[in-house]
Protein backbone atom coordinates (compact mmCIF):
# COMPACT_ATOMS: atom_id res chain seq x y z
CA UNK A 1 0.00 0.00 0.00
CA UNK A 2 1.43 3.34 -1.04
CA UNK A 3 1.41 6.62 0.80
CA UNK A 4 -1.16 8.46 -1.33
CA UNK A 5 -4.33 9.51 0.43
CA UNK A 6 -6.32 9.99 -2.77
CA UNK A 7 -6.13 8.42 -6.20
CA UNK A 8 -8.08 9.99 -9.06
CA UNK A 9 -9.09 7.95 -12.08
CA UNK A 10 -10.18 10.25 -14.89
CA UNK A 11 -9.54 13.95 -14.54
CA UNK A 12 -12.03 15.83 -16.70
CA UNK A 13 -13.59 19.12 -15.70
CA UNK A 14 -15.30 17.84 -12.57
CA UNK A 15 -12.33 15.76 -11.47
CA UNK A 16 -10.11 18.80 -11.96
CA UNK A 17 -12.54 21.02 -10.03
CA UNK A 18 -12.34 18.67 -7.04
CA UNK A 19 -8.56 18.43 -7.35
CA UNK A 20 -8.15 22.20 -7.48
CA UNK A 21 -10.50 22.70 -4.54
CA UNK A 22 -8.72 20.28 -2.22
CA UNK A 23 -5.29 21.66 -3.12
CA UNK A 24 -6.33 25.30 -2.79
CA UNK A 25 -7.87 24.63 0.62
CA UNK A 26 -4.96 22.59 1.91
CA UNK A 27 -7.26 19.63 2.64
CA UNK A 28 -4.69 17.49 0.84
CA UNK A 29 -1.20 18.28 -0.42
CA UNK A 30 0.04 17.53 -3.92
CA UNK A 31 2.26 14.73 -2.62
CA UNK A 32 -0.81 12.99 -1.15
CA UNK A 33 -2.55 12.62 -4.52
CA UNK A 34 -1.95 10.31 -7.46
CA UNK A 35 -3.97 10.28 -10.68
CA UNK A 36 -4.39 8.51 -13.99
CA UNK A 37 -6.07 9.71 -17.17
CA UNK A 38 -5.81 7.77 -20.42
CA UNK A 39 -5.87 10.98 -22.44
CA UNK A 40 -2.18 11.84 -22.81
CA UNK A 41 -2.79 15.54 -23.41
CA UNK A 42 -5.06 15.77 -20.38
CA UNK A 43 -2.60 13.80 -18.28
CA UNK A 44 0.27 16.16 -19.12
CA UNK A 45 -1.92 19.18 -18.42
CA UNK A 46 -2.94 17.94 -14.94
CA UNK A 47 0.58 16.85 -14.04
CA UNK A 48 2.16 20.13 -15.11
CA UNK A 49 -0.48 22.42 -13.61
CA UNK A 50 -1.02 20.70 -10.27
CA UNK A 51 2.33 18.99 -9.69
CA UNK A 52 0.79 15.67 -8.70
CA UNK A 53 2.11 12.23 -9.55
CA UNK A 54 0.87 10.73 -12.82
CA UNK A 55 0.49 6.95 -12.57
CA UNK A 56 1.39 4.51 -15.32
CA UNK A 57 -2.10 3.05 -15.19
CA UNK A 58 -5.20 2.28 -13.17
CA UNK A 59 -3.62 -0.61 -11.29
CA UNK A 60 -0.87 1.63 -9.92
CA UNK A 61 -3.50 4.09 -8.63
CA UNK A 62 -5.34 1.29 -6.80
CA UNK A 63 -2.23 -0.21 -5.26
CA UNK A 64 -0.89 3.10 -4.01
CA UNK A 65 -4.07 4.85 -2.81
CA UNK A 66 -6.43 4.70 0.14
CA UNK A 67 -9.39 6.51 -1.45
CA UNK A 68 -10.22 6.18 -5.14
CA UNK A 69 -12.13 9.01 -6.81
CA UNK A 70 -13.87 7.59 -9.89
CA UNK A 71 -14.33 10.53 -12.23
CA UNK A 72 -14.63 8.74 -15.57
CA UNK A 73 -17.42 8.90 -18.13
CA UNK A 74 -20.16 6.28 -17.68
CA UNK A 75 -19.31 4.59 -20.97
CA UNK A 76 -15.74 4.01 -19.77
CA UNK A 77 -16.63 2.63 -16.36
CA UNK A 78 -16.89 -1.03 -17.38
CA UNK A 79 -13.30 -1.07 -18.64
CA UNK A 80 -12.06 0.77 -15.56
CA UNK A 81 -13.77 -1.61 -13.12
CA UNK A 82 -12.44 -4.64 -14.98
CA UNK A 83 -8.89 -3.37 -14.50
CA UNK A 84 -9.53 -2.42 -10.88
CA UNK A 85 -10.88 -5.87 -10.03
CA UNK A 86 -7.50 -7.55 -10.45
CA UNK A 87 -5.89 -5.62 -7.59
CA UNK A 88 -8.68 -4.00 -5.59
CA UNK A 89 -8.64 -4.73 -1.85
CA UNK A 90 -11.90 -3.77 -0.15
CA UNK A 91 -10.20 -3.90 3.26
CA UNK A 92 -7.89 -1.06 2.19
CA UNK A 93 -9.45 0.77 -0.75
CA UNK A 94 -12.61 2.88 -0.63
CA UNK A 95 -14.40 4.45 -3.58
CA UNK A 96 -15.91 7.88 -4.08
CA UNK A 97 -17.83 7.81 -7.36
CA UNK A 98 -18.97 10.88 -9.26
CA UNK A 99 -19.89 8.80 -12.32
CA UNK A 100 -23.30 10.03 -13.41
CA UNK A 101 -26.20 7.59 -13.15
CA UNK A 102 -24.21 4.69 -11.72
CA UNK A 103 -25.62 3.06 -8.56
CA UNK A 104 -23.27 1.93 -5.80
CA UNK A 105 -24.52 -1.66 -6.10
CA UNK A 106 -23.22 -1.78 -9.67
CA UNK A 107 -19.68 -1.00 -8.51
CA UNK A 108 -20.00 -3.46 -5.61
CA UNK A 109 -21.17 -6.21 -7.97
CA UNK A 110 -18.46 -5.61 -10.55
CA UNK A 111 -15.71 -5.72 -7.93
CA UNK A 112 -17.24 -8.75 -6.19
CA UNK A 113 -16.53 -7.32 -2.78
CA UNK A 114 -17.92 -5.56 0.25
CA UNK A 115 -16.38 -2.35 -1.02
CA UNK A 116 -17.16 0.95 0.67
CA UNK A 117 -18.69 3.17 -2.03
CA UNK A 118 -19.81 6.76 -1.59
CA UNK A 119 -21.87 8.13 -4.49
CA UNK A 120 -21.65 11.85 -5.20
CA UNK A 121 -23.58 13.96 -7.70
CA UNK A 122 -21.77 17.31 -8.04
CA UNK A 123 -22.60 20.06 -10.51
CA UNK A 124 -20.75 22.48 -12.75
CA UNK A 125 -20.63 25.48 -10.35
CA UNK A 126 -18.04 23.36 -8.52
CA UNK A 127 -15.61 24.79 -11.09
CA UNK A 128 -15.91 28.07 -9.15
CA UNK A 129 -16.29 26.48 -5.69
CA UNK A 130 -20.02 27.19 -5.74
CA UNK A 131 -21.22 23.67 -6.41
CA UNK A 132 -23.84 21.66 -4.57
CA UNK A 133 -23.48 17.89 -4.38
CA UNK A 134 -25.84 15.11 -3.35
CA UNK A 135 -24.01 12.42 -1.34
CA UNK A 136 -25.22 8.87 -0.62
CA UNK A 137 -23.73 5.85 1.13
CA UNK A 138 -23.53 2.43 -0.47
CA UNK A 139 -24.48 -0.72 1.44
CA UNK A 140 -21.01 -1.27 2.85
CA UNK A 141 -19.90 2.35 3.18
CA UNK A 142 -18.19 3.20 6.44
CA UNK A 143 -18.91 6.30 8.48
CA UNK A 144 -15.29 7.40 8.28
CA UNK A 145 -15.46 7.21 4.48
CA UNK A 146 -18.61 9.32 4.43
CA UNK A 147 -16.86 11.89 6.62
CA UNK A 148 -13.85 11.97 4.31
CA UNK A 149 -16.16 12.41 1.30
CA UNK A 150 -18.05 15.28 2.94
CA UNK A 151 -14.80 17.04 3.80
CA UNK A 152 -13.58 16.49 0.24
CA UNK A 153 -16.71 17.95 -1.34
CA UNK A 154 -16.81 20.95 1.02
CA UNK A 155 -13.83 22.27 -0.90
CA UNK A 156 -15.93 22.82 -4.04
CA UNK A 157 -19.09 24.15 -2.40
CA UNK A 158 -21.85 22.60 -0.34
CA UNK A 159 -23.58 19.23 -0.09
CA UNK A 160 -26.66 17.39 1.11
CA UNK A 161 -26.86 13.80 2.38
CA UNK A 162 -29.66 11.75 0.80
CA UNK A 163 -30.72 8.14 0.47
CA UNK A 164 -29.40 6.68 -2.74
CA UNK A 165 -32.89 6.00 -4.09
CA UNK A 166 -33.23 9.77 -4.49
CA UNK A 167 -30.02 10.23 -6.47
CA UNK A 168 -31.72 10.30 -9.87
CA UNK A 169 -34.17 13.04 -8.91
CA UNK A 170 -31.28 14.92 -7.30
CA UNK A 171 -29.38 14.58 -10.58
CA UNK A 172 -32.38 15.99 -12.44
CA UNK A 173 -32.35 18.99 -10.09
CA UNK A 174 -28.78 19.86 -9.14
CA UNK A 175 -26.84 17.88 -11.76
CA UNK A 176 -28.86 19.08 -14.74
CA UNK A 177 -30.23 22.18 -13.01
CA UNK A 178 -27.48 24.63 -13.97
CA UNK A 179 -28.34 24.09 -17.63
CA UNK A 180 -31.99 24.97 -16.94
CA UNK A 181 -30.93 28.27 -15.38
CA UNK A 182 -28.45 28.91 -18.21
CA UNK A 183 -31.28 28.43 -20.72
CA UNK A 184 -33.67 30.74 -18.83
CA UNK A 185 -30.93 33.37 -18.59
CA UNK A 186 -30.20 33.01 -22.29
CA UNK A 187 -33.78 33.83 -23.20
CA UNK A 188 -33.88 36.76 -20.78
CA UNK A 189 -30.64 38.13 -22.24
CA UNK A 190 -32.04 37.76 -25.76
CA UNK A 191 -35.24 39.54 -24.70
CA UNK A 192 -33.14 42.49 -23.55
CA UNK A 193 -31.16 42.56 -26.80
CA UNK A 194 -34.36 42.43 -28.87
CA UNK A 195 -35.48 45.55 -27.05
CA UNK A 196 -32.30 47.44 -27.90
CA UNK A 197 -30.01 46.76 -24.93
CA UNK A 198 -26.31 46.28 -25.51
CA UNK A 199 -25.61 42.49 -25.26
CA UNK A 200 -23.05 42.98 -22.48
CA UNK A 201 -25.40 45.13 -20.44
CA UNK A 202 -28.30 42.73 -20.95
CA UNK A 203 -26.12 39.81 -19.82
CA UNK A 204 -24.94 41.69 -16.73
CA UNK A 205 -28.47 42.65 -15.73
CA UNK A 206 -29.71 39.08 -16.10
CA UNK A 207 -26.81 37.25 -14.47
CA UNK A 208 -26.58 39.68 -11.56
CA UNK A 209 -30.31 39.36 -11.03
CA UNK A 210 -30.15 35.55 -11.08
CA UNK A 211 -27.28 35.49 -8.58
CA UNK A 212 -29.01 38.00 -6.33
CA UNK A 213 -32.29 36.07 -6.49
CA UNK A 214 -30.51 32.87 -5.47
CA UNK A 215 -28.87 34.57 -2.50
CA UNK A 216 -32.23 36.06 -1.50
CA UNK A 217 -33.89 32.62 -1.53
CA UNK A 218 -31.01 31.20 0.54
CA UNK A 219 -30.85 34.02 3.11
CA UNK A 220 -34.44 35.19 3.45
CA UNK A 221 -36.79 33.81 6.07
CA UNK A 222 -39.66 34.27 3.63
CA UNK A 223 -40.65 31.27 1.51
CA UNK A 224 -40.43 31.42 -2.27
CA UNK A 225 -44.12 32.20 -2.76
CA UNK A 226 -43.76 35.08 -0.31
CA UNK A 227 -40.73 36.42 -2.16
CA UNK A 228 -42.64 36.34 -5.43
CA UNK A 229 -45.45 38.36 -3.87
CA UNK A 230 -42.97 40.96 -2.55
CA UNK A 231 -41.74 41.60 -6.11
CA UNK A 232 -45.07 41.32 -7.93
CA UNK A 233 -47.04 44.45 -7.07
CA UNK A 234 -50.76 44.23 -7.96
CA UNK A 235 -51.31 45.52 -11.48
CA UNK A 236 -47.57 45.96 -12.09
CA UNK A 237 -45.13 44.72 -14.71
CA UNK A 238 -44.00 41.65 -12.76
CA UNK A 239 -47.56 40.47 -12.19
CA UNK A 240 -48.25 40.77 -15.91
CA UNK A 241 -45.21 38.65 -16.77
CA UNK A 242 -46.09 36.03 -14.16
CA UNK A 243 -49.62 35.77 -15.56
CA UNK A 244 -48.12 35.04 -18.98
CA UNK A 245 -45.94 32.28 -17.48
CA UNK A 246 -49.04 30.81 -15.85
CA UNK A 247 -51.09 31.05 -19.05
CA UNK A 248 -48.35 29.20 -20.92
CA UNK A 249 -48.26 26.54 -18.14
CA UNK A 250 -44.60 27.07 -17.24
CA UNK A 251 -45.10 24.90 -14.16
CA UNK A 252 -46.07 21.86 -16.25
CA UNK A 253 -43.19 22.46 -18.64
CA UNK A 254 -40.75 22.41 -15.72
CA UNK A 255 -42.32 19.40 -14.00
CA UNK A 256 -42.27 17.42 -17.27
CA UNK A 257 -38.68 18.40 -18.04
CA UNK A 258 -37.43 17.30 -14.60
CA UNK A 259 -39.38 14.05 -14.83
CA UNK A 260 -37.88 13.39 -18.26
CA UNK A 261 -34.35 13.95 -16.92
CA UNK A 262 -35.03 11.61 -13.99
CA UNK A 263 -36.36 8.87 -16.27
CA UNK A 264 -33.30 9.19 -18.49
CA UNK A 265 -31.06 8.64 -15.47
CA UNK A 266 -32.82 5.34 -14.81
CA UNK A 267 -32.54 4.37 -18.48
CA UNK A 268 -28.79 4.97 -18.45
CA UNK A 269 -28.45 2.29 -15.75
CA UNK A 270 -29.64 -0.29 -18.28
CA UNK A 271 -26.47 0.20 -20.32
CA UNK A 272 -24.07 -0.58 -17.49
CA UNK A 273 -24.03 -4.37 -17.81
Amino acid sequence: MGSYKLGIIGCGNMGEAILKGILDSGFLKSNEIIFYDNDNYRSRYIKNNYKIYSAEGIIEVIKKSRYILLAVKPQNLKMVLEQMKSCFNWRINSIISIVAGVPTYHIEKKLNSNVSVIRVMPNTPALFKKGTAAISKGRFAKSKDLLFSKNLIKNIGDYVIIEEKYQNIAAALNGSGPAYFFLFCKYLVEAGIRNGLDPGISKKLVTSTMIGAGITIEKSRIDIDGLIKKVASPGGTTERALKEFKRRKLDKIIYNAVESAKKRAYQLQNFLD
